[in-house]
């Protein structure tokens, strides 16, 4: 199940927190780590909001861009963060991976450091109804070289994009990373499911219409030609 060497860490979550990267990557499940069903048949990892997270290995990362991809189901909560993935160690002056549905609202937050300034980029009504507790596939593509965007994809389809601000660090420093959380104690994803989560990094930014061929790829479970 070896997809690409530019995986980084691939979690289809079948009954196991098994890397199938290549990468030898194995999660830790914490909490009650439910596993459960999809409608399409496949398998998920529930997250019930009280302790539960998967922390990864320690690893850095090499490159200029990050993509991040799961299949999520979470509903609105007006109290409570929704971690997709996250990093501990955050007010080191390096960078971070950070990645969540804010309380109170149906943006998707994608979190990156500019020097020592955190920038904070959100996909307004990413999650906004049809898409409030309801499956959805979704990528976030981030450029960290000098002049780069960031890329939000629902369902394989361009929904936003943005210049970022400033110098963005890539997040190279090797450390722990917490799917359905940031850090062992914080922000839990609440009350929601996840599959089929695979991070990767890749040397140069690909091309618009490669982006986008590639979302659709991923969306539909097939290797993408990076």
């Amino acid at each position: 199940m070896l997809w690409s060497p530019n995986t980084q860490l691939h979690y289809p979550f079948q009954n196991t927190a098994k890397d199938y990267s290549g990468n030898a990557r194995d999660g830790t499940v914490n909490g009650s780590g439910v596993y459960a069903t999809k409608p399409n048949g496949g398998r998920c990892l529930y997250f019930d909001g009280v302790g539960d997270y998967v922390a990864t290995p320690s690893f850095g990362l090499s490159g200029t861009v990050v993509v991040f991809a799961a299949d999520v189901r979470c509903k609105y909560s007006a109290d409570d963060w929704q971690l997709f993935l996250g990093e501990a160690a955050q007010s080191q002056p390096d960078g971070v991976l950070y990645c969540r549905r804010t309380k109170a609202e149906n943006d998707l937050f994608w979190i990156y450091r500019a020097g020592t300034v955190d920038q904070y980029v959100k996909a307004v009504d990413y999650f906004a109804a049809p898409y409030n507790d309801a499956w959805l596939h979704m990528i976030v593509v981030c450029d960290y070289s000098v002049g780069g965007s960031i890329y939000f994809y629902r369902n394989g389809i361009l929904f936003y994009s943005v210049p970022t601000t400033g110098t963005p660090v890539f997040p190279s420093t090797a450390r722990v990373k917490y799917i359905g959380s940031y850090s062992a104690t914080q922000y839990l994803l609440i009350q929601g499911y996840l599959a089929n989560v695979q991070l990767w990094t890749l040397a140069t930014m690909p091309t618009a219409a490669q982006m986008l061929a590639n979302a659709n790829r991923i969306m539909l479970g097939m290797n993408p030609i990076w």
